[in-house]
């Protein structure tokens, strides 16, 4: 029989002060503050017809779910990434799952 030999995972060195992992925890937990902001809210309740099916304020379609995306980027979490993740809602825009993806993918295009 023979013996199958574990991979074995790169460990990340800790760091002393504000790591990789950090940073990730720290943005993961914005983030989920942020889906209780009342300027989300408005977003979404601005993206909800007269029939209360939501809609994308790109392409018009009824959709069913609309995803509350920042117009300009947040970014990395740095100096300024509080300010930019808590914008205003007319800095924010309601869009389907399709328009969201493409508008993602060509920012990270964008950002490479």
């Amino acid at each position: 029989m023979r013996k199958i030999k574990k991979s074995k995972k790169r460990k990340i060195q800790p760091t002393d002060g504000l790591g990789p992992k950090e940073i990730e925890q720290i943005r993961k937990a914005v983030r989920q503050v942020w889906h209780w902001s009342y300027a989300k809210k408005l977003v979404t309740k601005r993206c909800t017809g007269e029939d209360g099916f939501p809609f994308c304020e790109l392409c018009f379609s009824i959709c069913p779910k609309v995803f509350v995306d920042h117009i300009i980027t947040v970014g990395d979490v740095d100096g300024g990434f509080l300010k930019r993740m808590f914008t205003p809602s007319k800095n924010l825009q309601g869009l389907c799952k399709r328009c969201h993806d493409l508008k993602t993918k060509h920012e990270r295009n964008q950002k490479s």
